[in-house]
């Protein structure tokens, strides 16, 4: 039944949309219950110019061609073809249920995310932890559809579900405003064909004691990261060769930010001899009248370089994107690369072994290994396990015995992640959450850091400080030093308190 309504108010916050609520002239069409696939397919099918699409779950199967779901999917595709600008928003979530300390990432729209993304259409995941729980559509900037349905077959068939459609053009501007709100996850939404492709760098850069560790040790930064830059730049051609611009070579290292153009130029020049004639890996050559130019050799130093095929670790190229490879310290870049090698032939990207292994089989200083290992660990690239307390209850100092190479993520993505909870907490209950965050190496960790703060509203914030304090003191080596402890020392005191109300009630 259509009303047409002198004032319309939506209440948002039944959607998960942002809680703002306007009053709008519009007209408004109950499309509840069964009737809301023929009017959403009707609307998508007569879409002229765009649509937009927030959706908490979409349970796709593209197998399957004669469904609801499949139907509604097929207009969009249908829209697309015709040229209509369609853009998708998708919900993904942590699973909640905690699997041994680390909370996996649902996999609930993914069917749909990797149809419509192979097909050319603009679809994107939001932020990993927050949910966004909009079922919301704009379609040519004037109708609006909502209500309570996912597109699933049970929502679009039996359940019974509220919705509405609404012609409004400054309804429709609002609902675009809020969805503009949204925290993309721009890292997950990028298929693996679409990214840059990995530089491949041998074994024999890492292993080889008169190579990346001997630039560690020597503390030849400048060196070992214009190396790893010439191998990205590297076309794959038969002669090993690559032209240098020291103006681009400069701003990609940083030196730019440092130093004038002559001194970068200075620095390059004398890092390009270094490679040349300490390390053996390039052969450097003027040309007259030209920019510099080099020629990558083999690790043998005789034969034009080849990309490996074989043993060999893959960079990704956002170590360069996002400017890790100006963040991390040598050290931390150098014990990046050991992850990268070590947790590609791992299951789930987890290894293990023994300090003295690693110092052994790297050529590494225990020290050069503790600054590398440590700092990934405080920016959340990898995490650490290190050795129980014996059966005496002696902590043993033998070191990390596990690692979990969690990946690179965006920088500025994070920031704008913690910008998001010092607004949606309070900049002082975000700021205490950050510094517990921090006794836990875990300071980094967006998932860790809204954790605390729910913990704060759920068992108290002197009792979060207490768990805290209880493990602040303890050497960083040792393993109940962790976000994990805390959170059993917060349930343990929970269920001692509900025993003992328990007991006093008796």
């Amino acid at each position: 039944m259509k009303r047409y309504l002198v004032i319309f108010l939506i209440a948002l916050a039944i959607l998960g949309v942002t809680a703002r609520a306007y009053c709008y002239n519009a007209e408004v069409v109950d499309i509840s219950g069964t009737k809301y696939f023929p009017a959403v397919k009707e609307a998508l099918s007569k879409a002229q110019k765009s649509i937009y699409l927030v959706m908490y779950f979409v349970k796709f199967d593209p197998k399957v061609k004669k469904s609801p779901v499949s139907e509604l999917v097929e207009e969009l595709v249908s829209a697309h073809k015709r040229g209509v600008k369609v853009k998708v928003i998708l919900d993904q979530n942590v699973d909640w249920a905690d699997k041994g300390g680390k909370r996996e990432r649902e996999a609930k729209n993914e069917a749909l995310f990797m149809h419509l993304k192979k097909l050319g259409i603009e679809v994107y995941y939001d932020n990993l932890f927050t949910v966004t729980h909009s079922k919301a559509i704009v379609i040519d900037e004037e109708t609006v559809i909502l209500g309570s349905a996912n597109w699933t077959e049970s929502s679009l068939r039996n359940n019974r579900e509220a919705s509405c459609k609404a012609q409004s053009k400054e309804l429709a501007k609002e609902f675009l405003a809020d969805f503009s709100e949204i925290t993309i996850d721009y890292e997950a939404s990028i298929l693996d064909e679409e990214r840059a492709p990995a530089v491949r760098l041998s074994d024999s850069f890492l292993k080889d004691p008169s190579l990346a560790s001997r630039m560690v040790m020597a503390r030849d930064e400048t060196a070992f990261a214009l190396y790893l830059l010439l191998l990205r730049n590297f076309n794959g051609n038969s002669e090993g060769s690559v032209d240098i611009d020291y103006k681009n070579i400069g701003s990609a290292l940083g030196l730019d930010e440092r130093f004038s153009y002559v001194s970068a130029s200075h620095i390059l020049r004398d890092a390009l001899v270094r490679l040349d004639e300490r390390y053996k890996l390039i052969k450097r050559i003027t040309r007259y009248k030209k920019g510099p130019h080099c020629l990558l050799l083999n690790y043998d130093g005789s034969q034009p370089y080849v990309v490996p095929r074989e043993g060999y670790s893959a960079i990704p190229d956002e170590y360069w994107q996002y400017s890790w490879n100006k963040r991390l310290s040598l050290p931390e870049q150098y014990f990046f690369l050991i992850n990268l090698r070590k947790s590609a032939v791992s299951r789930g990207r987890v290894w293990t072994d023994y300090q003295a292994g690693i110092m052994d089989e790297f050529n590494i200083k225990r020290s050069t290994l503790i600054r590398g290992m440590m700092g990934l660990r405080k920016l959340n690239i990898i995490e650490i396990e290190y050795p129980p307390y014996s059966d005496e209850g002696i902590f043993m100092h033998r070191g990390p015995t596990g690692f979990r190479f969690l990946g690179l993520y965006s920088p500025k993505g994070l920031q704008k992640e913690k910008e998001r909870l010092a607004q949606a907490y309070g900049k002082e209950r975000f700021a205490q959450a950050v510094k517990y965050a921090e006794i836990v190496y875990k300071d980094n960790d967006i998932q860790v850091i809204e954790d605390i703060i729910k913990k704060m509203e759920i068992y108290g914030i002197s009792e979060v400080a207490k768990a805290f304090g209880k493990i602040s003191s303890r050497v960083a080596d040792n393993p109940k030093r962790s976000y994990r402890y805390v959170v059993g020392i917060l349930q343990n005191e929970a269920k001692r308190e509900t025993d003992g109300e328990k007991n006093e009630k008796k």
